[in-house]
This record gives C-alpha cells, sequence and structure tokens, in this order.
C-alpha cells in the first residue's frame, strides 16, 4: 500500500499562536508514529525553535546568500520527536523606527506634484 503525504498549512495575522500550535500539532504526530517535516516561514523562527529546545537553524535564504550550492543537511534539521524541521527565512521584520526611517525625504503636503489637495 502507498504512503500518501498530507500536508497542513497554518496561516494568519501575528500573534495568534500559529508557531505554537503548528509545534504541537508536529509533535502529537510524531509521537503517533508519523514522518513530520515542518516548514517554517517566519522571520523569528519561532516554530522550529520551539522544537528544538531554543536552538536557532539556518534559514535556506541565509544558507543561500552565503553557499552557492544547498544540500538538505545545511538546512534540514531534526527536533523534538524527529520532527524534520526547516526554516524558509525572509525579510526581518521591520521595526516602526526604521519603517519611519525609510519613508520618502520629501514632505507631500509642500509638494505642488504629490499634494492631495
Amino acid at each position: 500500500m502507498a504512503r500518501v503525504l498530507k500536508q497542513i498549512a497554518i496561516y494568519g495575522k501575528g500573534g495568534i499562536g500559529k508557531s505554537t500550535t503548528t509545534s504541537n500539532i508536529s509533535a502529537a504526530l510524531a509521537r503517533d508514529g508519523y514522518t513530520v517535516m515542518q516548514v517554517g516561514c517566519d522571520p523569528k523562527s519561532d516554530s522550529t525553535n520551539t522544537l528544538r529546545g531554543g536552538q536557532y537553524i539556518p534559514t535556506v535564504l541565509e544558507t543561500l546568500r552565503e553557499n552557492s550550492r544547498v544540500t538538505l543537511e545545511d538546512v534540514v534539521f531534526q527536533g523534538f520527536g524527529g520532527v524534520y524541521c526547516v526554516e524558509a527565512g525572509g525579510p526581518a521584520p521591520v521595526s516602526a523606527a526604521r519603517a519611519a526611517a525609510s519613508s520618502p525625504p520629501w514632505n507631500s503636503s509642500s509638494c505642488s506634484t504629490c499634494s492631495t489637495s
């Protein structure tokens, strides 16, 4: 009998417990004998960090920036219950100060081209 691959995706706005929920589902499935791979897409790496007892792993994007060739051994690590952990990586969260600093250097209210009135 062929094994069937099943995929679960959990998404939503920040701060609602996605990483905690995902880590717990992965741990429970692994405990029940399933082979589980969790791919984290959060720049903070919360979900795989939890499964690895607080140990962060390099992201795929970080590894690609450093090396032109990436192997599974470079980016797949085992966590709690044998769960395979991968972090895709992504842009670093932008602080409010950095976001304000990167706004246009002109004041749109003093620019006749940009003015909305």
